[in-house]
């Protein structure tokens, strides 16, 4: 499911570069009248179909995923097959083209030109951390998509804004160029007072629309879930695996297998010097109940992020897909029609949610966007008093002395300083100290946790996958310790760098035991930042991600030397 978002964002990254390159030939060899706009729109049309004819083989090419004959899927999984079959009886396509992608993370995506040449991938973290049913419900979802043609639709429905930003960029441009082609200096005002009106309208229009694209795309993965619901007639399987894929929550785990695994895992690394799991304080004990299932508080507290924090509500608004918690609660609301009690509900969520964090979480929210954006906020101060200088300069406001050359200087190189300190704080506040042991269940029911407002921790598990799997490029981990699944971050800061590090690292840490010492973060889904990570046979990697965030403050501290330099130079001597 989030695996679909991964290749969704690689295909596009690839063919934005195509329609950059494109617009900016167009600009300059296409005429600035309405035959160029014509014909740029042409191009973007023609870019778009170009994408939908291509992107499957892409998909395909960049990732590893082993391709099993119809016949030979159905016979290693009957119970999936069973689904498939069900399906393409009822709806009279043809059967999709079944793959697995050999990694851990538990994941499922679907891709193709129609419900007819489809593909349908599962990776082996499906099978190994979900039952049949569950299985059974994921590839339910996935055969949603292709019976509702979500291929063709989500196509058309992406390209519109895309169109809109085409007119948008077309009409700024033209603009700029307007009263080359008049005789008259009138009519060149006109046209060009149209061209800005129409490019601030298109953008208005392409922003809309990009968010609109965003709502009917989470309204078809709703749909896709209702699918699931109805072939499976219980919408708690999906239900039930959404809470392992999304929060990584291993339900249906003993507490018996919970104490082994200490035993020969945990306790096995202590003489390893990681850390001494006594100090430890696992939620474990408190969110595995006596059936061997997580409680229903430790699942209510991971989800009540979902549910109330306001990062989550912004991330939503940006998001393909709706988060966890709102689908679980759609489908709970599919329960009755089915005879069938819903088994993950959030009733006591608000309860935990308040005596964990109060009542609202607006506070932390505001004070989180204020210090993420310390740095433009003290910038966007000095443009404002730049402005009330320059009114003093001009003689429309009377502000004495003050409206000096010299002033100005000193104030834009004490602005600058005031940036660098800015970032530096910024950078105290997302990179804390402090780190603790902890396990992934401790991280996922803090609620007030987001991207800027981390918890330092310590981890100790294994690394059973890429962040993305089959994709040869992913730079980032996916981790298990003994109370579930985290998405694992590298991030270094520079592109090059996490190249490197995806093709010569990433998969000889796969099966080996880590400590990883970083940042636990939510922004929508869990994830931790790597700070370091060491293996259980000594190797030890350092990701300097926090380092490079001063690189920006010394930046600002340079700017700020050389203005200082300037206003001491001319104004002293």
């Amino acid at each position: 499911m989030g695996l679909k978002l991964a290749s969704t964002m690689a295909i596009l990254f690839l063919f934005a570069i195509m329609y950059a390159v494109v617009f900016a030939i167009g600009i300059w060899f296409l005429p600035s009248d309405w035959t160029g706009l014509l014909l740029m729109v042409g191009f973007t049309i023609l870019i778009v179909l170009f994408q939908y004819g291509v992107s499957p083989y892409i998909i395909q090419w960049i990732y590893r995923i082993d391709w099993i004959p119809y016949e030979k899927f159905i016979s290693m999984y009957p119970h999936l097959g069973t689904a498939v079959e069900k399906v393409v009886a009822i709806q009279g396509i043809k059967y999709p083209r079944m793959g697995i992608i050999h990694d851990l993370n538990p994941n499922a995506f679907t891709f193709g030109h129609t419900k007819n040449n489809a593909r349908l991938v599962i990776t082996d973290g499906i099978l190994h951390f979900l039952d049949e049913d569950e299985q059974t419900a994921v590839v339910a979802h996935e055969l949603g998509h292709i019976v509702h043609s979500d291929f063709i639709l989500m196509t058309i429905v992406f390209a519109i804004p895309l169109i809109l930003l085409t007119i948008a960029r077309w009409s700024y441009y033209a603009a700029r160029f307007s009263g080359r082609g008049s005789s008259k200096k009138d009519e060149g005002s006109y046209i060009f007072l149209a061209l800005i009106v129409i490019a601030v309208l298109s953008y208005i229009a392409y922003y809309i629309g990009y968010l609109v694209s965003l709502v009917v795309s989470r309204i078809r993965e709703y749909y896709a879930d209702q699918h699931s619901a109805e072939l499976t007639e219980d919408p708690n399987t999906l239900s039930t695996a959404l809470v392992k894929i999304a929060y990584g929550l291993l339900i249906g785990e003993s507490k018996e297998e919970v104490i082994e695994k200490k035993k020969s895992r945990v306790w096995a690394l202590r003489g390893l010097g990681i850390f001494d799991p006594k100090k430890a304080h696992h939620f474990a004990a408190q969110g595995i109940g006596p059936s061997g299932k997580y409680s229903k508080n430790a699942i209510q507290a991971v989800a009540a992020w979902d549910l109330f924090n306001p990062w989550a509500k912004y991330f939503q608004l940006y998001s393909t897909h709706p988060l966890p918690a709102k689908r679980i609660q759609r489908l709970n609301d599919q329960c009755a029609i089915y005879g069938k009690s819903v088994e993950i509900d959030f009733s006591e969520a608000r309860k935990i949610k308040e005596e964990q964090v109060g009542k609202s979480l607006i506070g932390e929210f505001l004070t989180d966007i204020f210090i993420k954006s310390l740095p433009t906020i003290v910038f966007i101060v000095l443009i404002a008093l730049s402005a009330v200088w320059l009114f003093a300069y001009l003689g429309w406001l009377n502000i004495g002395t003050l409206a000096s050359l010299s002033n100005l200087t000193l104030m834009w190189a004490t602005g600058f300083f005031v940036m660098g300190i800015s970032s530096i704080l910024r950078t105290a506040f997302m990179y804390r100290k402090g780190f603790e042991p902890a396990t992934t269940l401790d991280l996922k029911t803090v609620i007030n946790v987001s991207p800027v407002r981390p918890i330092p921790a310590i981890i100790e598990g294994t690394i059973i996958g890429k962040g993305v799997p089959g994709y040869f490029l992913s730079d980032d981990l996916y981790f298990q310790d003994d109370t579930g699944l985290l998405y694992i971050d590298y991030r270094f800061g520079l592109s090059i760098v996490d190249f490197f590090w995806a093709i010569t690292k990433v998969n000889r840490l796969i099966g080996q035991r880590v400590r990883i010492k970083g940042w636990y973060r939510r922004g929508p889904a869990p994830y931790l930042q790597i700070d370091t990570l060491e293996t259980e046979t000594g190797k030890r990697h350092r990701n300097y991600s926090k380092h490079m965030t001063y690189i920006l403050a010394v930046v600002f501290f340079i700017i700020s030397a050389l203005i200082f330099y300037y206003w001491f130079t001319t104004f002293f001597f």
